[in-house]
C-alpha cells in the first residue's frame, strides 16, 4: 500500500525543500520514495543540486542508500499530464487526436481556472497506480492553492456531471439554443464563424471522456481522505503567519482530516540565557599582535553572537504562538544559513524531521 504525505503551509516557509527532504528520508530509511511538486515555481530542482526535471519521475542519485531504497522526483507539466490523460480515457486514439487539436482544448489545459490542481490529481493517482512506490511526497503551492488542490475531485465531478454536458449541448439552451436566443450572429461577427462549431464539438468531446474524468476524481478523493495519507503543515520559524496556518486547519478539519505535524523550518535553538561564557570564549582568542583588527573583528563577532541570540529568542517565541494557535508542539527544523543545493544538505535536514516519520504503518508494504 502506498503512502502519501501532502506537505502545504504558508508561501515562502521552504515547503519544497522539507518535502525534498522527507522523500530522501524515507529513501535513506529503505523505501521506495518519490516526491511531486505541483508548485509552478521550479524550486525542487534546485534543492536537489539537478539542472532540470521534467513531467516523468527522474532517479535521485542519494549516497549511501540501502537495499530497496530509492528517490526520483518530478515537476508537474499541466499540458502534457492533460494530454495523457486525454489518452488514457478516450474510446479510440482518433477522438483523442480530434480533442487535442480543437483550439478551446489548448485553451483548457493550459488557462482553466483550477486546472493545474485537477492535473495534480491526475498525476498522483498515476503514481500510486504505478506500484513503483512505498510513499509519494507532495509539495503544495502556498495554503490557499493547496486547498484548491484537496477540493479538486469534487470539482471534476460537478464540472463534468452528465448533466451538465447534455445541457451546454440541449437545441433548446446551451450552447444550440444560442441560435433561437438571436446570440449566434454576434458571436460569429466577434469571433469567427467556426467558434460555435469548435465550442460545441469541445463540449461533445469532453463529454465523451467524461465517465473516466469522474471515476478518476472519486478514486482520488477518496484516496486523500483515507489513512494512507498524512497532512503536514511547514511555518517559518521567522514570522510565521498563525492565521493562515490556522485557516488551512481549520479547512482540513471541514473535510474530516486532521494535521499529522506542524514543521517550524529554519528555527535557531536559544544560545543559552546567559551569554557571558561565550563572549569571554571570543574575547581570549582575540589576536593580540594587531590590536586594531582584533578589536574590530572581536566587536563583530560579539554583534552576530547577540544578533544570533535575539533571533533564537524570537524564534522561540513564534514556536509558541503556533503551538497555542494550533494546540500542538511545532516541531523545528534547523536553519541552513547559506540555503540547500544538493542531496548532501537534504540529507542533513532529514536527521532532522521527526522521530518515527519513515517507520511503516501498520499494513503497510
Amino acid at each position: 500500500m502506498t503512502t502519501i504525505h501532502v506537505v502545504a503551509g504558508v508561501g515562502g516557509a521552504g515547503k519544497t525543500t522539507v518535502s525534498a527532504a522527507m522523500a530522501t528520508a524515507f529513501a535513506r530509511a529503505g523505501q521506495r520514495a518519490v516526491v511531486l511538486t505541483i508548485d509552478p515555481a521550479r524550486r525542487l530542482a534546485d534543492a536537489l543540486g539537478i539542472p532540470h526535471l521534467g513531467n516523468e519521475p527522474t532517479p535521485i542519485d542519494v549516497p549511501g542508500l540501502p537495499e530497496g531504497g530509492r528517490l526520483d522526483a518530478l515537476m508537474l507539466d499541466r499540458k502534457a499530464t492533460w494530454d495523457g490523460m486525454v489518452r488514457e480515457h478516450a474510446p479510440s486514439p482518433d477522438l483523442a487526436d480530434r480533442l487535442i487539436a480543437n483550439p478551446y482544448y489548448d485553451a483548457v489545459s493550459t488557462r482553466l481556472t483550477g486546472g493545474h490542481e485537477w492535473m495534480a490529481i491526475e498525476k498522483l493517482h498515476r503514481l500510486v497506480q504505478a506500484d513503483r512506490w512505498d510513499v509519494v511526497v507532495v509539495d503544495t503551492p502556498p495554503a490557499q492553492h493547496a486547498l484548491d488542490f484537496l477540493d479538486a475531485p469534487e470539482r471534476i465531478r460537478r464540472m463534468l456531471d452528465g448533466r451538465v454536458i447534455r445541457g451546454v449541448l440541449s437545441p433548446r439552451g446551451g450552447l444550440l439554443g444560442l441560435a433561437t436566443k438571436g446570440a449566434v450572429d454576434a458571436v460569429r461577427r466577434l469571433a469567427g464563424p467556426d467558434v460555435l462549431d469548435d465550442l460545441q464539438g469541445f463540449f461533445s468531446l469532453v463529454g465523451d471522456l467524461g465517465d473516466g474524468f469522474r471515476e478518476r476524481g472519486g478514486g482520488v478523493h477518496a484516496l486523500l481522505h483515507s489513512a494512507a495519507t498524512r497532512y503536514w503543515l511547514v511555518a517559518p520559524a521567522d514570522g510565521p503567519r498563525t492565521s493562515e496556518l490556522v485557516a488551512f486547519r481549520d479547512a482540513l478539519r471541514q473535510q474530516h482530516l486532521e494535521v499529522a505535524g506542524v514543521l517550524l523550518n529554519r528555527f535557531v535553538p536559544p544560545l543559552g540565557q546567559d551569554l557571558a561564557p561565550l563572549h569571554a570564549v571570543v574575547q581570549d582568542a582575540a589576536v593580540d599582535s594587531d590590536p586594531a583588527t582584533s578589536e574590530a573583528v572581536t566587536a563583530w563577532i560579539h554583534d552576530r553572537i547577540d544578533a544570533r541570540h535575539t533571533q533564537a529568542l524570537r524564534h522561540a517565541a513564534c514556536r509558541d504562538t503556533v503551538g497555542q494557535a494550533l494546540g500542538c508542539v511545532p516541531h523545528p527544523l534547523p536553519d541552513a544559513p547559506h540555503g540547500i543545493h544538493d542531496v548532501h544538505g537534504l540529507i542533513a535536514l532529514a536527521l532532522s524531521l521527526p522521530t518515527g516519520l519513515t517507520q511503516r504503518t501498520q499494513g503497510t508494504q
